[in-house]
């Protein structure tokens, strides 16, 4: 499952570059850069809870690599567009291929973990973190080398990793079936409704963390050329920052499996606080080591909240996947838009440095959630 969501988060990830390469290319109004990003937000995000619902009901073993293959196929013909509906086209389709994908995998992962579900949800999360942050690397090389066509080289690839995908799923669907019948033995409480205000503000929570994760991502640049780093310095940075939370997505799983979900999260959203404002009172390597270890901390959140979600809604494993992965991830990034203006206001060092406080109020709602029941500790 982290194999086939790493494939197609590798492909998800290339998606904003290539939107970039097209519009330049053709001369386009910066203003379709927002248009089809949004696209491609609203069908391979927001819509994730809508397919996991389905495929909670109607799922089959050939859901995951068909959907895999529709967004393999779909982005790496997105390079090669030369009009704005074609290159939607390409961003509507692998849009929904990956928004098909997550809550697929989401829910394998949770079957087939056993009682260690942060653990196994942490492990898929981690491959689509690695997919996602290799991506932007290999296609900004083919659009180099070999224009909008480059990114035509990644089909073959990709199709040979769906087709392993497809040789693999009958025997993983089995084996997931029978570790999840055995582990829901004597656990089911089929009469108890969801906890529908917990998982609301669970989501919340993840949104909230989302929304600081992109608003640094966003303006870190800003903030390490204004202290007279080079453009290539910051780019680097920015993309250490993405690749240490994988280290966080591990550990906050391994730690919630050991410690509780609840304490493991709120530790680790209060802890990224002095880390990320420790970045902004101080300079140099001390600064950036900072700034890592807060990418860290806020990273381990990620996975125990999508088990203590799961546990909640234990007949939806892939519409509580959706949610988080998906609802949350849309609504933390879209707020990000916010903050543009926050910048150009007061500029992105005091701005960042707002958004450094909002990880204590994405704790509150563990707290809650921990007083509400025993669920909690799942």
């Amino acid at each position: 499952m982290a194999f086939a969501h790493g494939l197609s988060d590798f492909y998800s990830g290339i998606v904003p570059f290539v939107i970039f390469f097209v519009v330049t290319r053709e001369h386009l109004s910066p203003a379709y850069q927002g248009v089809l990003g949004f696209v491609w937000y609203l069908t391979s995000s927001v819509v994730q809870p809508l397919f996991g619902a389905y495929s909670d009901r109607r799922g089959r073993w050939w859901f995951l690599p068909t959907a895999v293959l529709l967004t393999v196929v779909a982005v790496s013909f997105a390079g090669s567009a030369h009009t704005v509906p074609t290159l939607a086209l390409c961003i509507v389709f692998g849009g929904f291929g990956s928004a098909i994908t997550h809550p697929e995998a989401g829910k394998y992962s949770a079957m087939l973990s056993g009682a260690r579900k942060a653990g196994g949800i942490s492990i898929f999360q981690i491959g689509g973190q690695i997919g996602y942050a290799i991506g932007p690397a290999v296609v900004a090389v083919l659009l180099a080398r070999f224009g909008g066509a480059g990114t035509l080289w990644l089909i073959a690839p990709g199709i040979l990793a769906t087709l392993m995908l497809f040789a693999a799923m009958r025997r993983v669907d089995r084996s997931a079936v029978h570790a999840h019948h055995s582990a829901s033995r004597g656990v089911a409480r089929p009469g108890e409704p969801p906890d529908r205000l917990g998982v609301g503000l669970l989501v919340a929570s993840t949104g909230l963390r989302y929304f600081t994760n992109a608003a640094f991502m966003t303006y870190l640049p800003n903030v390490l050329v204004g202290r007279g780093a080079s453009l290539p310095e910051a780019g680097q940075v920015v993309s250490a920052f993405l690749l240490v939370s994988a280290i966080g997505l591990f550990a906050g799983g391994y730690l919630a499996d050991r410690w509780g979900t609840v304490p493991v999260c709120v530790a680790s959203l209060a802890a990224a606080v002095p880390c990320f404002v420790g970045f902004f009172a101080f300079g140099g390597i001390a600064s950036i080591g900072l700034l890592l270890c807060a990418a860290i901390l806020l990273a381990m959140q990620n996975a125990p909240g999508v088990a203590l979600v799961q546990a909640m809604l234990p007949r939806n494993l892939g519409m509580a996947l959706g949610l988080m992965n998906g609802v949350a991830f849309g609504a933390g990034s879209a707020l990000v838009a916010t903050i543009g203006f926050t910048v150009a206001r007061i500029g992105a060092p005091s701005a960042l440095l707002a958004v450094a406080f909002v990880p204590l109020i994405a704790a509150l709602p563990y707290l809650v959630v921990g007083r509400r029941g025993a669920v909690a500790r799942a």
